[in-house]
């Protein structure tokens, strides 16, 4: 028999954690290894548990479902995190994505659609919730058509890792002038930081393409 893959359940409402519970150990390769009411003992119960797949409210007390995530992405890196959320806002969805987590569902996902994120992310992938992947998407492409070109390949520079002077040489433009696309794709993107422009420049494949194929 294949090892079994174990589930830690991090949810403050009982009767959602039950719905959630009988769901997951109905299938005969889960094991539920722990139930967390709030988000101390959730990392508690990561550190003592071990778990592969932590299923994480994101409002809980405590620590919220936030902080719990910087937490465990940060000392247990092995641990996939799928959210669980009742908040409908692309701002929170792209601020779990940031912070590493493996999967992002509304708590309205259907049993099959879960147990099927929980086995594709033990896979390494990306899992986002069906009703969430498109709102997502729509977001992005609509970013995408608000930055020109210039803007576009800044973005790209940047999430290479190259700094003001060197994209100012490639792209044949001052040091200011680079400084000030930067500042106009921070205000247009609700961007605090490069990571989140990295992230932005992944996700659309900005990446992927040299500076001339851009458009």
């Amino acid at each position: 028999m294949s090892e079994k893959i174990s589930i830690l359940l991090a949810e403050d409402h009982a009767l959602v954690r039950a719905g959630f519970k009988s769901i997951l150990q109905a299938e005969a390769d889960f094991v539920i290894v722990g139930e967390a009411e709030d988000g101390l003992e959730c990392l508690e119960l990561v550190r003592t548990k071990s778990p592969q797949v932590v299923l994480l409210d994101l409002s809980m007390p405590k620590l919220s479902g936030l902080n719990a995530i910087a937490h465990i992405k940060k000392r247990y890196a092995e641990t996939k995190v799928i959210v669980l959320t009742a908040a409908e806002t692309t701002n929170v969805w792209n601020e779990v994505l940031e912070l590493g987590v493996s999967g992002i569902a509304m708590k309205s996902i259907s049993p099959k659609e879960l147990i099927q994120g929980v086995r594709q992310v033990m896979k390494g992938e990306l899992f986002i919730h069906s009703e969430i992947q498109p709102i997502l998407e729509e977001a992005s492409g609509l970013l995408n058509k608000r930055l020109s070109v210039r803007e576009k390949q800044v973005v790209k520079l940047v999430a290479e890792g190259y700094k003001t002077k060197e994209i100012a040489e490639m792209l044949e433009i001052s040091d200011r002038t680079v400084s000030k696309h930067r500042e106009n794709l921070m205000t247009k993107m609700g961007a605090t930081s490069t990571a989140e422009l990295t992230n932005y420049a992944n996700e659309t494949g900005l990446t992927k393409v040299g500076l001339e194929e851009i458009e």
